[in-house]
């Protein structure tokens, strides 16, 4: 480094090799691996764990996994903010590290089990609610009753607020310190991407498959203890890892963030101490699917139509009273539509929202037409075409997420799970993506590369039509499998790796373009902006996902199915509603991709 602390071109040239890449790499490669260990290890116990150990209905588990999943997506785009303005990306990761340590071993607190009473039983013992009320002996319950350990799940609830923080201050952190340990034009960069990428798989994988087969064999805590373990791993690595990263994730003002606020508290102490009361608000967010849909909802919303008017107007500086007035009815008809929805709190709403939001659409699509009719410049058409491949990602997400809901519901009380003697646990399914993406993304990334030098490679909308078509396949093949269940009503699993294998070559083929598309698309003032919309919709999709899981719920006994005929009828007739979705979209996809390509102008 020089003398102002700077690193410069000559520093990353000299630092550390291993195996002709910066050892820093595996720092950072390591501390993904086991971050992204605990986060798998118990996202795809999460819902098993919720119905079959509280009793939670179908219905209030995916609440709790849409809200959850959807927070942790969202988040890391304020963690990216703070680190860049404030803590440096050191800081940032050890803050976050600490508060996913905690949030994991918070995890393996399990509580007693849920105990259920069904209408007609007579108490043999005083029984206790949880309003306080006390049900006498000899009592015959008119309704169910279901008996859970609230302080337990008020434990858990926090786990998942701090997961969810530490989530938001580390995943955005680490991937832009290996992107500053090479030059710009340094060859070996994309190769370095690859190792690193491979590092998140082989954290995924080996998680769903540990993590999983302990959550469920021995106990809960054990799966959730395993991955809070694995978070521990990474954190210590990562912090005697510092001296490979060259300085390049410290503060970009050490100097403020060390100056004086409130009396003792400086910037650094003051945004730890904030973080306190969000915690808290995370915590009752956690418990509140519907208000983290609504703000999902409106955020998206804003971005994607104030993107368009900047694109509009960005070269003129002002615009139109049409264009102001369409925007700002819009966003009013927007705002009341997501409302309506999500709290549903007057009278035939539902109908009312339905009008208010074809009216939106309406305005939309007006709303463009004059763009190109009055604004058809390059960097209108391309923003256009970016918010149309943002909002289709939506539907890609929603049908690929099922695997941590609907789908893993399904491994666990439809499918056949035994093999040549072994029985897998549901949970364990989740460790298919990972594993066909660790055999498929160098021939796919071979195959793009043959068919670019044969100017055969598809564009980026049509890659897009193209993923979205195969996730949509990958349910026709659990709709066709539930045509020949076993004499028990079960399902081979040969339906559900097929199905995972469909969703993983649509997600090669979307997914690794994805992020290119918006840097590439985006006008460069608001790349950022862009970027954030990006993964606000993927916030959202999670959602989404587990609000389309919930046309599945179907009730239990103890968290087990009592009708597998029934499970599985109710099952496919969701996997057929998702197949249709996925297939529809993903040709219309590719049947608008020629207009698109040609708004994109001369943007691959």
């Amino acid at each position: 480094m020089n003398e102002t602390g700077a690193v410069t071109a000559e520093d990353l040239a000299n630092q550390p090799q291993l195996f002709g890449h910066p050892k820093g790499l595996y720092v950072c490669f390591a501390t993904e691996l086991w971050e992204r260990f605990s986060f798998y290890g118990m996202k795809y116990l999460l819902l098993l764990y919720l119905t079959k150990y509280h009793l939670f209905t179908d219905t209030m588990g995916l609440d709790v996994l849409g809200s959850y999943a959807g927070l942790v997506y969202g988040l890391p785009l304020i963690g990216g903010l703070i680190a860049d303005r404030y803590l440096g990306m050191r800081k940032s990761v050890l803050f976050g590290g600490t508060m996913l340590s905690l949030g994991h071993i918070l995890m393996a607190v399990e509580g007693f089990k849920a105990m259920h009473y069904a209408a007609g039983t007579t108490l043999l013992n005083d029984l206790q609610l949880a309003s306080g009320q006390v049900l006498a002996a000899g009592t015959v319950l008119a309704n169910d009753i279901t008996i859970r350990d609230t302080a337990a799940l008020n434990i858990f609830y926090f786990a998942l607020a701090l997961i969810v923080m530490g989530v938001g201050y580390l995943k955005p952190n680490i991937s832009t310190i290996v992107g500053q340990l090479y030059t710009k034009n340094d060859p070996r960069r994309d190769s370095g991407f690859t190792i690193f990428y491979m590092g998140i798989n082989v954290g995924s994988f080996t998680a769903t498959l540990l993590c999983g087969w302990l959550g469920e064999t021995f106990g809960w805590s054990y799966g959730f203890g395993a991955a809070g373990i694995g978070m521990i791993i990474g954190l210590i690595t990562f912090s005697f890892g510092q001296k490979y990263l060259l300085g390049l994730a410290e503060p970009p003002h050490p100097e403020k963030l060390k100056k004086p606020l409130f009396g003792p508290l400086d910037t650094e102490r003051l945004i730890y101490l904030l973080s306190l009361p969000v915690l808290g608000l995370l915590w009752v967010l956690v418990q509140h699917e519907h208000v983290v849909l609504l703000s999902q909802n409106l955020f998206l919303i804003i971005s994607i139509v104030g993107l368009i008017l900047y694109s509009m107007v960005h070269k003129k500086g002002d615009a139109s009273n049409t264009v102001a007035y369409t925007i700002a009815g819009i966003a009013v008809l927007a705002a009341c539509y997501a409302v309506l929805v999500n709290l549903d709190f007057l009278p035939g709403s539902e109908a009312l929202a339905e009008n208010i939001l074809y009216g939106a659409i309406v305005l939309i699509i007006v709303f463009v037409v004059y763009g190109f009719m009055t604004h058809n410049s390059p960097e209108f058409g391309r923003t256009v075409v970016l918010m149309i491949l943002i909002l289709s990602t939506v539907v890609f997400w929603a049908l690929f997420e099922q695997s941590a809901g609907s789908m893993t519901l399904y491994a666990d009380r439809v499918v056949n799970r035994t093999v040549l003697g072994h029985t897998f646990t549901a949970s364990q399914f989740g460790s298919l993506n990972a594993g066909f993406i660790m055999l498929l993304a160098i021939p796919f990334a071979a195959l793009w590369t043959w068919l670019a030098k044969h100017e055969l490679e598809p564009n980026t909308p049509l890659k897009f039509g193209l993923g979205i078509l195969q996730a949509g396949l990958g349910f026709g093949a659990l709709v066709f499998g539930a045509q020949f269940p076993n004499e028990a009503g079960q399902v081979a699993m040969i339906w559900l790796v097929l199905a995972y294998l469909l969703h993983t070559t649509g997600e090669l083929c979307l997914s690794p373009v994805g992020l290119s598309a918006v840097t590439k698309l985006s006008i460069p003032n608001v790349v950022g902006v862009s970027m954030g919309t990006w993964f606000l919709a993927t916030a959202l999709s999670e959602t989404v996902a587990t609000r389309m899981g919930r046309l599945a719920a179907i009730p239990t006994e103890g968290g087990e199915t009592a009708d597998i005929a029934h499970a599985l009828v109710t099952y496919t007739q969701l996997f057929q509603f998702l197949m249709w979705f996925g297939i529809g979209t993903g040709i219309f996809m590719i049947i608008i991709s020629p207009l698109l390509k040609r708004w994109m102008h001369g943007i691959h």
